[in-house]
Parts: C-alpha cells; sequence; structure tokens
C-alpha cells in the first residue's frame, strides 16, 4: 500500500477551521450531543496531543476525521501521510533494516523488551515517511488487523520512532480501528503494552444509527456539495428523510452518502417528482450497499443501556484519577447523584464478574 499525502492549508485557514470548519466535513455534521462533543474534544486536543487512536465502525470516516484534526493545528507545509498497520510495518523495517542483527526480531529485542537498542536520525524516517514540515501527521489505519507478532514488532517500531534523534519535530501519530482494542486488550488478544502507547487520546466516532436527528443536515450537506454552480441544491421531502432516519445504517456515512448520490440521480431524471424534490420512492433500496453484516463492535461489548451508563461514568472517574467532584462536573450532574449511580452500578454489576468494576473509587474523593 503507497502511503497517501495531503498538505495542510495555511496557519491562518487552519485556525479558522478550528472554530468553525469541523462542520464542514460531511462525517463531522450535526448537532446532535454526540457531534457537538466529538468536534469540541478534536479543538481541545488538536494543539497538544502527540498520539491518539480513533476507534469507529466501517464508514464513520476515520481517515478524514484524522485529517481534519491535522489541519486543526499544523503549519502551512506539514503533511498528512497515511498507511495501514502493516504497510507502515513493512516501511520500518526497510528503514531499520541495518540496525537489525537478528533475523526474524526487530532490532535485536526481546519480544517482550520496551527499549530501543539505538537511536535513528528523525530527519532521515521522516523523509522516508514521507512527512514533511513542523507538526506533520502519520495516520496508522487497521490497527486491529495486525497479528500478535506483528503487535509487538510494531510496538517495538513505536519505542524506536520515540527514541530517534534529530532537528525535525517527531510526527504525531493517530492510529485506527473499527474494534474494541481497550476490551481486546483486557481480554489478552490485543498486545497491552501497544493499546497503552497507542490511546493517549482516545476519540469514539458516534455510529450513524446513534444520531438519526442529524440525518437531515447530513443531506443538505451532500445535496449541496453536489449542485451545480448557479442552481438550487435539492432536497428530500418529509417521507424520504423518514425512511432515511429509520433505517439503522451499517455502513454509516459512507453508505448514506451512496445512498443520497442515487438518489439525486434519479431524481435528475424528473421521474414523478416536483423540481427539486427528492421523494421516497427515489431511494434505491436501503442497506443495498451495507457492508458484510457484522455485530457492531460495542455491541459485542455491552448490551444494556445501564451498562452503557455505567461503565461510562467510571471511565469519567477513572479519566479524573478518582476526583468524584471533577468527575461530576464533568458529567454535568451533582456530587449526590454520582454516588447514586455509581451505587446502583454497584449492585446491577454484583451478580456478573464484573461486580468489583468501581469499588477503588469507593473511598476516593
Amino acid at each position: 500500500m503507497q502511503p497517501r499525502s495531503h498538505h495542510a492549508r495555511s496557519h491562518s485557514i487552519a485556525e479558522r477551521a478550528g472554530v468553525c470548519a469541523l462542520e464542514d466535513y460531511t462525517c463531522l455534521t450535526g448537532e446532535s450531543f454526540a457531534m457537538r462533543s466529538l468536534r469540541a474534544q478534536l479543538r481541545r486536543v488538536s494543539p497538544h496531543f502527540r498520539i491518539a487512536l480513533i476507534t469507529g465502525e466501517e464508514g464513520t470516516c476515520k481517515e478524514t476525521v484524522a485529517l481534519a484534526l491535522h489541519r486543526l493545528n499544523a503549519e502551512s507545509d506539514a503533511t498528512f501521510v497515511a498507511y495501514s498497520a502493516t504497510a507502515l510495518i513493512d516501511q520500518l523495517h526497510r528503514i531499520f533494516s541495518q540496525s537489525r542483527p537478528e533475523p526474524g526480531r526487530p532490532f535485536g529485542l526481546p519480544e517482550d523488551s520496551e527499549e530501543p537498542s539505538s537511536t535513528a536520525d528523525l530527519n532521515q524516517l521522516s523523509e522516508s515517511l514521507g512527512l514533511a514540515g513542523p507538526r506533520s501527521t502519520l495516520f496508522i489505519a487497521d490497527i486491529d488487523a495486525l497479528s500478535r507478532s506483528e503487535q509487538i514488532h510494531l510496538r517495538q517500531y513505536l519505542y524506536r520512532i520515540v527514541a530517534s534523534r534529530g532537528t525535525m519535530e517527531r510526527p504525531r501519530l493517530v492510529f485506527a480501528t473499527g474494534r474494541d482494542l481497550r476490551g481486546l486488550s483486557g481480554a489478552g488478544h490485543f498486545d497491552r503494552n501497544l493499546y497503552r502507547l497507542i490511546s493517549a487520546v482516545e476519540i469514539l466516532l458516534p455510529p450513524l444509527r446513534s444520531r438519526p436527528e442529524d440525518i437531515p443536515l447530513i443531506t443538505c450537506s451532500l445535496l449541496s456539495r453536489s449542485a451545480h454552480s448557479g442552481i438550487s441544491a435539492p432536497a428530500f421531502d418529509g417521507l424520504a428523510l423518514s425512511r432515511l432516519q429509520c433505517h439503522d445504517w451499517p455502513g454509516n456515512v459512507r453508505e448514506l452518502e451512496r445512498v443520497v448520490e442515487l438518489a439525486r440521480q434519479h431524481n435528475a431524471q424528473g421521474i414523478a417528482a416536483a423540481d427539486g424534490v427528492i421523494e421516497a420512492n427515489h431511494l434505491p433500496p436501503l442497506g443495498e450497499f451495507a457492508p458484510p453484516s457484522q455485530q457492531p463492535w460495542m455491541e459485542t461489548r455491552i448490551e444494556r443501556l445501564d451498562d452503557i451508563i455505567h461503565n461510562h461514568v467510571l471511565d469519567v472517574l477513572l479519566r479524573c484519577s478518582g476526583n468524584k467532584v471533577r468527575a461530576a462536573e464533568r458529567l454535568g450532574i451533582s456530587r449526590s447523584t454520582l454516588y447514586r449511580m455509581l451505587e446502583a452500578g454497584a449492585s446491577s454489576a454484583s451478580q456478573t464478574p464484573n461486580g468489583l468494576a468501581s469499588s477503588k473509587f469507593d473511598r476516593t474523593a
């Protein structure tokens, strides 16, 4: 796989994008709580992050979100380069091949080693990866597709990159996955040290089925971009929008883009519709462009609404280092409500193997 490179806009435009232009990306369009929270998180972390992990189902546009994150805080000549995880391992192997004394083991490191045997020149490394300019970004897709041995090799390569010397600034690293790596690492199916290394900042992309209220805005954005200059954009009528909002969208935004484009082409033929109106009978069969059937990654982890709420509360509390006052503020609830939610979650979880999940916070101030 060849890397894909995108040059960022000028710094002044990138600053304006940080204020409003995230909404211009189709996958970030919408006024649901989930999308407003996601855009706020991207703006908050963009000036500071060095490593981030984006998690989302197929079709949630993980690479586009990574590019938006890059453009929020990049210099005019900074590049955005995308690799698959396996292609990146191959490329790093070629770069560091001269310092690999043992066949089958990068850098001659034992499999559980976390320290590189030597450092490399960061300038040469960046050039070999196609990176240029300060605050450049390296996007690594499909991190969950690596075998266990490849995960260990990648972790060793990443430690080597962190230890590299040179006049250039180290590139920012954005990883993407379609699966719950936290759950996989906890179950021993993904390298825990690699997960800890790449998850300094975690960005979760909500599936489209969880925010149907955003579909009218997304379709409006898609139709506006496809309209020719000087011609007003078409629009879906109420029944068509209702059908779109009732679909579960296993292919997420990418599936919706395809449906909107076909409906627009059908309407352009002038079949039983007023000018500029796309009716329900113009829609192609919904589900035709969905990816192969698979259980959504989050649904394999939790099913009950109470579990979702309880796990979210615990996650926020963990990120606040157990400080319940700060966690309550971030959740927008009172401290007494937080205590009740923790007690309720602990009671319902006591029947399961995870029943002690909240016990470590019980006496935390």
